[in-house]
């Protein structure tokens, strides 16, 4: 098997995946630039192309869809399937983040989604997703994600992180974490909390990868008067163990996203036992049953936020952190990839 893209730096989900598929003995081959020369090269050596994020395949550099650069990716698709390669893509999101959503993006999904041989989709009621706007219902199949158990298997108790981190041992410690781009919703979290901050002891951290100075600057001047708001932004991706120092440390994950759909965040916040508030979309739409998630409806998230986030702080601590850790061991990778090696020997 081979994937594009192949696992990087500053998101370990693919090394978790390909990893467990290793223990199911899949060979893992690095792909290389996906044409002609590296299809030819490769055949017989590669049974299955595994693909992730595919706007960078027919973007057109203006947040659009380039009509020609779609009509080559989806030819070389049928060109791969024509040498005998088997084609997978896991559809993270209907449509990639902070692009235009015309007639163009949904034909680019649309083709590029009944071009291939099967579609992952990462968690129950995805596929009835992929049927309605993209009207594929066979070759349809889970493959959720994983925790984060691999990455942190030694995790700091929260007052070891806290007395390192030089935090209060009593404050109640919000934190939003990752890439800090306008949709991800940091200025909405700072304004939230303006409302919950004389509620005791609390903090607001926010932490991450901010490329967009514009954005950085109208975060600084919402958190000047708010002397809780702790903003830890750089051009950088933040290092694993002080990922886990952060997370071992803190009390409630925001991820007040304009728009979300899998998260990554939903499955570190689990592997650290911790409550994460998040819009009633996607992934989260399942979960309401879940102790540890908080949601509210995205067209109230100037009301709702704030109130999630007050019964957060008046939450029982020990059963919100079992509830994550429950739906985290739910999700072991080794099982992930054991049902979707069972599921893709079904289909292909």
């Amino acid at each position: 098997m081979s994937s594009f893209p192949n696992p990087f730096l500053g998101n370990p989900y693919l090394s978790l995946l390909y990893g467990a598929l290793g223990r199911q003995g899949v060979s893992y081959v690095r792909s290389g630039y996906f044409g002609q020369e590296w299809l030819r090269e490769h055949r017989g050596k590669v049974d299955v192309l595994h693909f992730h994020w595919l706007d960078t395949y027919y973007g057109d550099g203006r947040n659009g869809v380039s009509l020609v650069r779609l009509a080559a990716f989806v030819l070389k698709i049928l060109m791969a399937r024509s040498l005998g390669y088997k084609v997978i893509w896991t559809m993270h999101n209907q449509y990639p983040h902070n692009r235009k959503r015309d007639w163009k993006a949904w034909l680019a999904r649309f083709l590029c989604i009944h071009s291939v041989n099967v579609v992952c989709v990462t968690f129950p009621g995805a596929g009835a997703d992929v049927a309605r706007l993209f009207h594929r219902r066979r070759g349809v199949i889970l493959l959720p994600h994983g925790n984060y158990d691999p990455v942190y298997p030694d995790i700091p108790s929260k007052a070891q992180a806290r007395q390192e981190l030089g935090l209060a041992q009593d404050d109640f410690v919000f934190f939003l974490f990752g890439g800090i781009s306008p949709y991800k919703g940091a200025h909405a979290a700072i304004t939230a909390f303006s409302r919950v901050a004389s509620a005791g002891n609390t903090r607001l951290v926010v932490m991450g990868q901010c490329l967009n100075a514009d954005y950085a600057e109208r975060l600084q001047r919402l958190a000047a008067d708010l002397p809780g708001v702790r903003l830890c932004l750089g051009g950088d991706d933040v290092p694993d163990e002080v990922v886990c120092t952060w997370m071992s440390a803190v009390d409630c994950i925001l991820a007040p996203y304009d728009e979300i759909y899998t998260s990554g965040m939903l499955y570190l916040a689990a592997t650290f036992g911790k409550p994460i508030i998040a819009p009633r979309q996607g992934v989260f739409s399942t979960l309401g049953d879940r102790e540890f998630v908080f949601l509210y409806d995205k067209a109230h998230r100037e009301e709702q936020l704030p109130e999630r986030m007050a019964q957060v702080l008046s939450a029982d601590p020990r059963a919100v952190s079992e509830s994550a850790r429950r739906f985290a061991a739910e999700h072991d990778w080794d099982r992930i990839a054991a049902d979707v090696l069972r599921d893709l020997e079904a289909c292909l």
